[in-house]
């Protein structure tokens, strides 16, 4: 009896395994970052749910996982001036204190890019040397200094205090930036008749603009978050937001619906300004757009 010829494709399966392979990878990847995501978003979702819990609530274990929001913790926040002076103090201090230090850490940078100075290493070590003393070793001598200058509980007091946190990140990190963007950008902008100034400018810092945007985003967030030196350095009129949610824990009791809200406001902000430079962030922490041949 005569039996058909059953053809195999080699090949064919091969592609199929491969397809399968690639579809299973791709589903894993995607379950994994999205695992990941829940475990880094579930502590924002639990600190947004304590804020609209009702008081006595925020805490209660085993949590309500269904509960009916409220904004009584928020409407108190509005009510407490106190609250609104404190984070008008610290959108006045740190929106200051980015605009400063890169205006001081930029040009620096680029002069330690570009310029063969004598003891370049050194200036360098030097400079990131006042990112090496932990925060608790120099407040003290930060509050003589303040102290005898009249600057303590200032607003300009603490804007030269966060400048100081963040100039050292600026300076390294623009520095890796600029060089990797290549001069001969700048020797074309020359040729064109402009001059060193105006290729800076209008050559290097529109290619350096996604860098300029991550180190911005880096240092407000870093003096925004900032604690130890308000709780030093300030006493009324300067007083930051971290510190007044720091108030929220007592000796005896913490206030828990009140410490989420004002934790939840603090985070506004932050995102707000992500969500601004978002399309820059990205190719400013890959440290340069334009690679030096």
């Amino acid at each position: 009896m005569a039996t058909e010829d059953q053809t195999f494709d080699p090949a064919g399966s091969q592609r199929l395994d491969k397809d399968t392979k690639e579809t299973l990878v791709k589903v894993a990847r995607h379950a994994i970052l999205l695992g990941w995501s829940v475990v880094v978003l579930f502590p924002l979702y639990w600190l947004a749910s304590m804020s609209l819990k009702p008081p006595g609530v925020a805490n209660q274990l085993p949590p309500d996982w269904v509960f009916l929001p409220t904004v009584y913790n928020y409407i108190r926040l509005v009510q407490d001036g106190a609250f609104l002076t404190a984070f008008a103090n610290s959108l006045i201090m740190v929106g200051a204190s980015v605009i400063l230090v890169l205006l001081i850490g930029v040009p620096a940078a680029y002069v330690l890019s570009r310029y063969d100075l004598p003891m370049e290493r050194d200036i360098l070590v030097w400079i990131l040397s006042s990112r090496m003393l932990p925060p608790i070793a120099v407040v003290i001598p930060f509050f003589v200094i303040f102290r005898a200058l009249n600057l303590f509980d200032t607003r300009i007091g603490m804007v030269i205090m966060y400048v100081s946190i963040n100039l050292s990140l600026v300076v390294w990190v623009m520095k890796a930036f600029f060089d990797g963007i290549p001069e001969t950008l700048e020797e074309a902008a020359r040729v064109d008749g402009a001059t060193q100034f105006q290729g800076f400018m209008k050559v290097v810092l529109p290619a350096a603009k996604p860098g300029i945007f991550s180190v911005a985003i880096i240092s407000f967030i870093f003096a925004w978050i900032e604690l130890l030196f308000g709780l030093v350095l300030t006493n009324f009129n300067a007083v930051p937001v971290t510190l007044f949610v720091y108030s929220f824990i007592g000796s005896r009791s913490i206030e828990w619906g009140m410490l989420a809200a004002a934790s939840t406001a603090m985070i506004i902000p932050v995102v707000i300004f992500l969500i601004a430079v978002n399309k820059y962030l990205a190719a400013g922490l890959s440290f340069g757009v334009v690679i030096k041949e």
